[in-house]
């Protein structure tokens, strides 16, 4: 079911207004339904059957408010069906006089369109599915709204909102329950009322212990560290650290956590005592694992700043290489231009030039620097000295678990530190030198350098781990468990499409290489490519010429368009998919919070505050806004919303001729913010502290997923992620990605979930095909060929890749933890290599397509041209600088991405709206149809003549009888009593 639909769910009378969309999804009948309309013999009871059948359609539910229906609809099903549409007073009376008949009527129409009510075998089934559901997305405020929807999808009666709400709170009450007993058997009922307790009551120079475990690093520093530090010890002295039950996953973990922030302590302590208990230690265990996250993402950032520290000290005093050449060359002429040099004179200079300098030959840089980094022990030892109070753990015996209990005992005794001489731990072959020294002072430090570099890679592979963390968590909980694995080993290759045996999954592949080669050594021979040692090389792309007439359709496809206010914008687009219905989980209960919705997406997807947004929109309050904010500050919601928008503008016929459906692209654009932000990051470009936002777009305009991201990250995992999470259109198919969104292990996880990563790499520089060992290729394609795959490596990790790239697909674990588990530091394991041995089999399928098909290859570079395109729009709706308040979370900015994201759809959703109103009148004055490559090239981001700032004025009483039905009914008597 589209994302559109659910607003018109479990409503109990036909909106006063209905579109002719809405007439014709829902009031238009198929030849099946027709029979059984038709059987009816009387024309009054045919338009009484259609009527029914078309209102269980939208709404799921079955037609009891009779008395009020819109004129337009009674016209509608008249012509329809073929019968005279008579007064509407006749069916009251119809109905009022014979119950039964309505009654019949009702069961006519849910047994037409194959819906059932509800039993108690189905009810007992929701109740099961709700307890489900919670486990993954605990948030009950759309409940209401999820219940509608999976009874409508499975074709049940939707029933009363009493009686779902009571099945909800049951199915919440036991789900709690399970949970509280789960808490205190693991944890003891004592710790946790010791927890409650202690986090009301004032700490130090901090308002309350809950506000100092909430609040997130001011900045990134080594004094923050240390209260990252001073928090970790605090609550290992609460017994924080202690097992926790599996059955409060991660996710139930985080809502309770911030359902339990969200509230002031001292109000906490009037909440009911088993909800009390929950959000006390999901609290507590939040505050742990998060900042475990943040303090290891801080070391690694400092591990990395520190050596680039160093590296800059060394370069500072290095020698200038190119001046040494250069010397080196004026001597050489000095020598040739000297007169009085005989030729034995001559050559005996020569060769002391020569023996100079390579004697002056200068050490490494990366030698200097690690000489510089001894230097610098100090400062290492008093981080790792606080490090190696932390629990890591490994899978398997691991060099840097060794390390740290040697460091453990050597910290912990008095008198100098020094390395012992027996030490045999492999914490990196550059620093064996000084290990092995004889200076035992100066091995302990090269031997803590070593341990903190493997530390690094360790934590971000996931071989060291911590058990206290979400993002540096042990790979096993990731992945589907090996016992898991074993039983349901079918049922997931089933899932996923793919066969069991690795040569059968290898064979078709290997032969499209093979058909590939051929295609390109007929384009060798053609002409169209040129292959030498470095690759393959093909002309470059023309830009396509803008012709006039495509100009002079543009102008007037917008020619028509109002000068448009982004209040009425939000408004006319809302009032046509109801997207404040989606993130309240309901219809609004009145004008002011219907503008709290939007104050609340502005404030998100703009870069003005709170207090900012109430000065524009006067009747609201800044604190009713950020109360708002907390509510609808889930990107689910918000994602939801955007779809539904996205959905709306592909129904109008004019979005069909902008692109493919399965083609879309995905690249990061970055928004500023303060310098004071702890994950921020300067934009290389902008040279600005900033945080990413990386968004999936269509061919055909409009964005499909959205996501925040750390700049100067690999993109790869977040590009799988929204392709495979996506749900605002059809799956996608090819996905285009520049060279920030690929990896060779990432090709091959994409391919297995069924689409393919296509990346327009940088310059096109490695355009060498990789090729299995042995392989045969067509001769004239040689220069261009590496045989390094090894597909006996591919096969003998297959099934452990199948249980990754499955784990992504089922949820378990996100494509972005996967592909920082199996990144670049995992060099060596086995299950990566093979991974990578696959995506080069793959790119170089891809790559021969990319080189011999032109088409193609400006498909994807006009896909990606798209998406800048939309970064431009995102920039204009978004001016300024992230607020501090927002940009210190990721949750909070997982709302602000997809507010943005809302924003930029409703802005191309309205151009398109106009835009197809001014196709249709152009066509009907022209007499014959614009041409689609035309229509092709011109874009819905269009923002001349739109207002995105000043006073923000919504003139809701043209749209209220459309988004707040309810209010606007209930108004109806009052208003025209007043006028007469």
């Amino acid at each position: 079911m589209d994302h559109w639909h659910a607003p018109y769910l479990g409503l109990s009378t036909i909106p006063s207004e209905l579109n002719e969309f809405e007439l014709n999804t829902f009031f238009t009948f198929s030849p099946s339904e027709r029979r059984v309309i038709d059987g009816r013999r009387q024309p009054l009871y045919r338009l009484a059957v259609a009527l029914h059948i078309g209102f269980i359609r939208m709404t799921g539910c079955t037609l009891d408010a009779y008395k009020q229906i819109p004129h337009v609809l009674w016209t509608h099903l008249g012509k329809h069906i073929g019968v005279t549409s008579p007064e509407i007073g006749t069916l009251r009376s119809l109905y009022d006089d014979n119950p039964r008949m309505l009654f019949d009527h009702q069961k006519v129409g849910y047994e037409a369109l194959r819906f059932e009510t509800m039993s108690e075998h189905r009810r007992r089934y929701l109740v099961r599915w709700l307890k489900e559901l919670m486990m993954g997305r605990p948030d009950t405020s759309t409940l209401l709204m999820q219940v509608k929807t999976w009874l409508y999808q499975h074709r049940i009666l939707i029933v009363h909102d009493r009686e779902l709400k009571r099945l909800i709170q049951s199915a919440i009450q036991a789900h709690e329950g399970k949970l509280e007993q789960a808490l205190s058997a693991q944890l003891g009922d004592a710790t946790i009322s010791n927890w409650a307790t202690q986090l009301s009551k004032p700490d130090d120079e901090h308002g309350s212990l809950q506000e100092w475990m909430w609040a997130v690093p001011l900045r990134h520093s080594t004094g923050q560290m240390k209260e990252l530090f001073q928090k970790i010890d605090r609550l290992y002295g609460l017994k924080v650290a202690t097992a926790w039950p599996d059955e409060v996953n991660e996710a139930l973990v985080r809502h309770y956590a911030r359902r339990c922030a969200n509230r002031a302590p001292s109000v906490s302590k009037r909440v009911r005592p088993l909800a009390r208990k929950l959000e006390t230690s999901c609290f507590m265990r939040y505050a742990l694992c998060s900042t475990t996250d943040q303090l290891l993402s801080m070391f690694r950032r400092w591990l990395k700043e520190i050596t680039n520290d160093a590296g800059r000290q060394v370069d500072a005093v290095r020698p200038d290489m190119q001046k040494m050449l250069y010397d080196f060359v004026a001597s050489i002429e000095a020598c040739a231009s000297d007169q009085s040099l005989d030729l034995p004179g001559l050559r005996e200079k020569l060769a002391e030039l020569i023996a100079d300098i390579r004697n002056r030959k200068p050490p490494s840089r990366a030698s200097l620097i690690r000489l510089q980094l001894l230097t610098k022990g100090a400062q290492a030892r008093a981080m790792l000295s606080k490090l190696v109070e932390l629990p890591f753990q490994s899978e398997a015996q691991h060099p840097v678990i060794d390390a740290i209990s040697l460091l453990r005992e050597i910290y912990s005794k008095s008198g100098q530190a020094v390395l012992p001489d027996d030490t045999d731990i492999k914490v990196g072959r550059v620093w064996n030198e000084f290990v092995h020294g004889e200076d035992r002072v100066n091995a302990l430090y090269a031997f803590e350098w070593g341990t903190m570099s493997a530390l690094r890679m360790a934590l971000r592979n996931g071989s060291v781990f911590v058990d206290h963390s979400f993002s540096f968590r042990s790979r096993a909980t990731l992945l589907i468990p090996p016992e898991e694995w074993k039983a349901k080993r079918n049922h997931y290759y089933g899932h996923l499409g793919w066969p069991q045996d690795p040569k059968e999954f290898l064979a078709p592949k290997v032969e499209l290489l093979d058909l590939g080669l051929e295609r390109l050594r007929d384009a060798c021979l053609m002409g169209e490519v040129n292959i030498d040692q470095r690759g393959v090389h093909t002309e470059p792309l023309t830009a396509d010429r803008e012709e006039k007439h495509i100009d002079t359709i543009r102008k007037a496809l917008y020619e028509g368009r109002p000068l448009g206010q982004l209040p009425e914008i939000i408004l006319q687009i809302d009032s046509q998919v109801r997207f404040s219905w989606l993130l309240l989980g309901r219809e609004p209960r009145s004008r002011s919070e219907l503008l709290l919705v939007y104050a609340a997406v502005l404030a998100h997807g703009t870069s003005l505050s709170a207090a900012d947004i109430s000065r524009m929109i006067p009747e609201l309050s800044a604190s009713a806004i950020r109360s708002m904010m907390k509510r609808t500050a889930d990107e689910r919601k918000l994602r939801e919303a955007s779809d539904a928008v996205l959905q709306f503008m592909h129904r109008h016929p004019i979005a069909a001729h902008w692109g493919r459906g399965d083609l879309a692209s995905s690249d990061m654009m970055s928004l500023e913010t303060t310098r004071t932000i702890w994950q921020a990051r300067a934009d290389p470009r902008r040279r600005t502290a900033s945080i990413g936002i990386y968004s999936h777009k269509k061919d055909g305009w409009g964005i499909i997923h959205d996501q925040p991201i750390l700049l100067k990250e690999r993109q790869a995992g977040a590009a799988i992620e929204g392709a495979v999470r996506q749900s605002a259109t059809e799956d996608v198919a090819q996905l285009a990605v520049d060279t920030h969104g690929y990896t060779d292990f990432a090709m091959g996880v994409a391919k297995c979930l069924h689409f393919d990563l296509c990346p327009v790499l940088e310059h096109m520089r490695d355009r060498l095909l990789h090729v299995p060992v042995g392989h045969m290729v067509p001769g004239e394609v040689t220069l261009a060929t590496v045989g390094d795959i090894d597909l006996s490596k591919i096969e003998a990790v297959y099934d452990e890749f199948i249980r990754v790239v499955a784990s992504i697909h089922s949820g378990r674990c996100t494509a972005v933890q996967a592909l920082q588990r199996f990144g670049s530091s995992a060099r060596g394991q086995d299950v990566y290599d093979g991974g990578v041995h696959l995506g080069r089999l793959l790119r170089s399928i891809f790559l021969i397509d990319y080189f011999t098909n032109t088409i193609f290859r400006r498909e994807l570079r006009h896909a990606l041209n798209r998406g800048e395109a939309v970064h431009v729009l995102y920039r204009a709706i978004h001016t300024g600088k992230i607020p501090s308040e927002l940009a210190k979370r990721h949750d909070t900015m997982a709302a602000v991405s997809s507010s943005l994201s809302l924003l930029a759809n409703a802005l191309m959703a309205w151009n398109t709206m106009h835009m197809q109103g001014a196709k249709e009148h152009i066509e009907k004055v022209g007499g014959e149809e614009l041409f689609s490559d035309d229509l092709r090239r011109i874009a819905p981001t269009n923002l001349e003549g739109i207002n995105l700032r000043g006073t923000f004025d919504f003139p809701l009483a043209q749209y209220a009888a459309r988004i707040l039905p309810s209010t606007a009914e209930a108004a109806a008597p009052a208003r025209r009593a007043a006028t007469g």
